[in-house]
Formats: structure tokens, C-alpha cells, sequence
């Protein structure tokens, strides 16, 4: 499987909602055969794990993305 690197930067919950946190830039490896940008990348990087999503362009190039809340995957939680 052939990759590529993107340099991606991880977004805080806050720092996208306008508070001061500090957001990390790393390189990530993607499939080549993922054309342009991904939406959603999982598990990017061994200190960001979980779902990300592309939420715009961050500092120097990089892609900024932010994490995912998980999403209910059961009839538990739907109101009754």
C-alpha cells in the first residue's frame, strides 16, 4: 500500500470555538488512493486517536481537523 504524508493539524474542542488552547500540526500517512483531502480520517496519529473530522485550513498549510464525538451506534439512546 502506497502513502502519502499530510501535514494535518489537531484541533481542540475549544480552540475551534474561539478559546486559546493551542492546536498540535503533524504529519499523518494516507492512502494514495484517496483523492485530494480526506473529510474524516480515524485513528491519524498514536496521540490522536478516534475520528476526526476537516473543519478548514490551519496554520502554515496544514489541514485542520477536529475530533468526532462518538455517535450513538444503539436504539438504547433513541427517546421513546
Amino acid at each position: 500500500m502506497a502513502t502519502r504524508s499530510l501535514k494535518v493539524e489537531f484541533a481542540p474542542t475549544d480552540a475551534v470555538n474561539g478559546v486559546g488552547t493551542e492546536a498540535q500540526v503533524h504529519d499523518v500517512s494516507i492512502d494514495d488512493a484517496v483523492d485530494g483531502v480526506p473529510e474524516v480520517i480515524e485513528n491519524p496519529h498514536v496521540d490522536f486517536p478516534g475520528t476526526w473530522r476537516l473543519v478548514g485550513e490551519g496554520a502554515g498549510g496544514a489541514y485542520r481537523y477536529q475530533r468526532v464525538e462518538r455517535v450513538a451506534d444503539s436504539n438504547d439512546t433513541l427517546a421513546g
